[in-house]
């Protein structure tokens, strides 16, 4: 049976809808995974897995911020020109958080997935709220929903 997708996008003004994957718990409902980019798992990795409750993923992102600062320390000891230490400091947190950047909404479905949620639907909207009240929506049918402002 194909997937219908319907579109409620008349009126929109907004050009920041985001594309989420929607999990539900039998017990605790609804959880919105956003697709993409993450730049706060990007920028501050080891925070953004404690807000997501990652487990062994926060304590391995926590010791590999640590060890880039360690480095960064090291290398001050070595570097004594403060613009090109913090050019080292720049490259190392642009190494460090690629991965979680770019993987860090997979882990977080992935967590979801262990936790005994089960993938619902897709949604584009603005925000989680907005994705989670249109995953609610039974107006809207299908595998891929847009939600209505």
């Amino acid at each position: 049976m194909a997937s219908k997708t319907v579109d409620h996008t008349e009126g929109l003004t907004n050009n920041t809808m985001r594309v989420f994957d929607i999990y539900k718990h039998p017990r605790y409902g609804f959880e919105a995974v956003k697709r993409g980019f993450s730049w706060s798992a990007f920028l501050v990795p080891s925070v953004w897995a404690v807000r997501r409750g990652l487990g062994y993923t926060t304590v391995l992102l926590v010791v590999t911020t640590t060890l880039m600062f360690d480095i960064a320390q090291i290398a001050s000891h070595w570097i004594k020109v403060p613009s090109v230490q913090l050019i080292l400091l720049g490259v190392l947190v642009v190494a460090f958080g690629l991965k979680p950047g770019f993987r860090g909404y997979r882990w977080h479905a992935q967590a979801l997935q262990e936790e005994k949620y089960h993938f619902t639907c897709t949604v584009i909207a603005d925000n989680r709220r907005q994705a989670i009240k249109a995953a609610n929506d039974d107006s809207i049918q299908g595998s891929v929903k847009i939600a209505r402002i």
